[in-house]
């Protein structure tokens, strides 16, 4: 067993691909080791990565493969000896193409016949001979977009390679790699150790290449990163805002992390907190400053690459460049301000939404209805929801979301409140588009549901009225973050609305689109059921109760929550299994009795104690049923039916549904119905899975 090291020394990688690219190449010379039936401890193998290098270490591989054994099948017994035991040319061929003598050929037996046969002894071909060949098929596959060229080579990779270190423990193995010998010199940094090292084992890799001032570790790099921040910002008594990607990214183009805190003019606070970080993340890559209350303070913190014997120079460079990039947000700022956002809106004539949908104002006109008819439904300030409905995407065409689109919305809100609109209309237009991402809240206010909500159900009608709907990993419009967004509204929001319903008020605001509607309905209720499993799923209810309560699917989100709720509970009871098992068992002989119409129970028409049982029993709770489920408490509901358990059981022990008499038979199955009909109305209970 041995310990290998491989390293790829590049030209600086793109940073958001390196991780990407190194869990890539060791999952696919792990997956090259099992293909060649080559031991390893894949859980323990470990990739490494900085801006200069892709590396992994595979710990405990085996030296060879294991040997194995063949089996090689020769000619018919029948034509390998003559009629007195001599061996033919056949046999004789055989025998020197495997290396042996007929007196040591074996004969295996079939069901067609006897042969000759040899057992050959295949030894494993060494781990350091399969390995080079393994990696640069590994390699082959790597994601790259846009390899590149260098030299004269022929050859093509996503940078320049200058270094390749290839090792067993303390050993070269032999291979090559783009035109370069490997072999087991490394480089430390660029600038404080650039020269060539020697590496003197596998295990002493990490630690000489942090001597020559490089955390390969990328974790522990990151690490370093965000406790270096956080604890010079806490010196001076603020909060570093750490971004995760924007970590990640500045994690990959530092070897040797070394924060620094800088500072701007304190005269930029005045432009909005939101446009300043953006700068500072995006285009600088520096971690903003708050103080304890969250407001911004006029500091920075930057990681330099390198430990400068002259710090203040290097801090000086960064101040340098940030100070025109916090100008460019201020200057965006003070123009945006000076145009009316009424006058930004009708600029949304030109922008394109969608082909066959028409403009951004053409949407908005939409929304604006939609939003309308949503407020008044829930007594909210219509004239409020639907100002806000008419400036919501009025802010696109400002030079600072052009620059910064993140900001979209909440460029908006701080537009509308320079001009004098309603705190109201304001705080709806940045509430927009939330939630915007996995975890992300909903907004706060009623009206920023409103105009979240029906901004999406205007989307998910549009676009799949025109045939765009999401398929495999292709969902260029965002449908079913949009799905889920409405969803989660509906659930966790203010508002009263029926999906499904607002689905279709959005539908007859496409004029002059010809599109097959029931269709189209069908499939997005389909594609709002499956975000609706998705999510429920996510939030840990079991599969069997969400398929149950799925098939009683309305568009009523909060509801759907509800009886989710209503049916873990009764998943619990003892009884649940019994019930569930009758509801299968009724649902079969109502399909086998093909009946089309409810029928009435006839009392008198009851011979067995167990069917007047069961009705009686059945009569006794359904008021107060019937008073639970208009309530809501579907709870309560389900538990009023586990008094059915019991009759039930003796109903099928000793009742024989389909009798003789027809009246009889015609009796106990207007029985079943309605037994079917109380247990399928909060949930299809026979999809409840029945095994202890």
């Amino acid at each position: 067993m041995s310990d290998i090291l491989f390293e790829l020394g590049c030209e600086e990688l793109p940073p958001k691909s390196l991780d990407t690219l190194a869990e890539s190449l060791l999952t696919g010379v792990l997956q090259g080791l099992k293909d060649k039936n080559i031991a390893c401890n894949a859980t323990a193998s470990q990739w490494f990565t900085s801006p200069r290098r892709l590396a992994f270490i595979l710990r405990e591989v085996a030296d060879k493969q294991p040997d194995r054994k063949t089996v090689r099948r020769g000619p018919a017994v029948n034509v390998a000896f003559t009629d007195d035991g001599q061996p033919t040319p056949a046999a004789l061929g055989f025998a020197r193409s495997v290396g042996k003598t007929v007196d040591e050929l074996e004969r295996e037996k079939t069901a067609k016949g006897e042969w000759l046969a040899a057992t050959l002894e295949e030894p494993g071909a060494p781990t350091a001979q399969l390995l080079p060949g393994i990696i640069q098929q590994a390699i082959k596959k790597l994601p790259i977009p846009k390899p590149m060229r260098w030299g004269g080579h022929d050859f093509s990779f996503i940078r320049p390679v200058h270094w390749v270190v290839l090792m067993a423990d303390d050993t070269v193995i032999e291979g090559e790699f783009f035109g370069l010998k490997a072999d087991n010199h490394s480089r430390g940094h660029r600038f404080h150790a650039p020269e060539p090292f020697a590496v003197t084992s596998v295990n002493d890799w990490v630690e000489q290449l942090r001597q020559r001032q490089v955390q390969v570790n990328p974790q522990t790099r990151r690490d370093n990163i965000q406790q270096q921040v956080q604890a010079l910002a806490a010196q001076h008594k603020g909060h570093a805002l750490i971004d995760d990607d924007l970590l990640n990214e500045v994690n990959n183009i530092v070897e040797w992390p070394v924060a620094m805190l800088g500072h701007f003019d304190a005269e930029f606070l005045q432009v909005p907190a939101e446009a300043l970080i953006s700068s500072m993340q995006s285009h600088q890559k520096y971690f903003p400053v708050t103080d304890t209350k969250g407001r911004l303070q006029p500091h920075f913190i930057a990681i330099a690459n390198i430990e400068s014997r002259d710090p203040k120079q290097v801090i000086a460079g960064f101040e340098r460049v940030i100070r025109p990039r916090l100008a460019d947000a201020r200057f965006f700022w003070e123009q945006d301000k000076k145009i009316p956002l009424q006058q930004h809106a009708e600029k949304l004539q030109s922008m394109v939404f969608e082909q066959s949908l028409g403009t951004l104002a053409d949407k908005t006109r939409r929304v604006q209805n939609l939003v309308e008819s949503l407020a008044r439904a829930n007594d909210l300030d219509t004239t409020a929801a639907v100002r806000a409905a008419e400036l919501a995407k009025a802010d696109l065409v400002t030079d600072m979301v052009g620059e910064f689109p993140e900001l979209q919305g909440t460029m908006g809100r701080y537009y509308a409140r320079e001009q004098g609109e309603q705190d109201t209309v304001a705080a709806a237009i940045g509430e927009q588009y939330k939630p915007a991402f996995s975890g992300d809240a909903i907004p706060v206010t009623a009206l920023g549901q409103v105009l979240s909500l029906a901004d999406r159900i205007d989307t998910l009608a549009g676009i799949f009225a025109v045939g765009k709907k999401p398929t495999g990993n292709k969902d260029p419009f965002a449908l079913r973050r949009a799905a889920l967004g409405a969803i989660r509204i509906l659930q966790e929001g203010q508002l009263q609305a029926d999906v499904f319903q607002l689905l279709d008020s959005a539908q007859t605001q496409l004029h002059g689109l010809d599109f097959d509607k029931p269709a189209t309905n069908a499939q997005l209720r389909e594609f709002i059921a499956q975000r609706l499993k998705h999510h429920s799923l996510e939030q840990g209810f079991d599969y069997d109760v969400v398929d149950a309560v799925l098939a009683r699917l309305n568009g009523d989100m909060r509801d759907f929550q509800q009886r989710l709720q209503a049916v873990t509970q009764f998943k619990a009871m003892p009884q649940s299994r019994t019930l569930a098992t009758a509801n299968k068992r009724i649902g079969n002989i109502l399909r086998k009795a093909d009946l089309t119409n409810i029928a009435a129970v006839d009392p008198e028409q009851f011979i067995a104690r167990e069917e007047t049982a069961l009705f009686q029993a059945l009569q006794a709770l359904q008021s107060d049923y019937k008073s639970a489920t208009e309530k809501h408490d579907y709870a309560q509901a389900l538990a009023l039916l586990t008094r059915l358990a019991e009759p039930l059981d003796a109903f099928f022990e000793h009742v024989m549904v389909n009798a003789e008499d027809p009246a009889v038979r015609a009796n106990r199955l207007a029985l079943l119905q309605q037994l079917q009909h109380i247990f399928n109305e909060v949930a299809d209970i026979a999809l409840l899975e029945t095994s202890s």
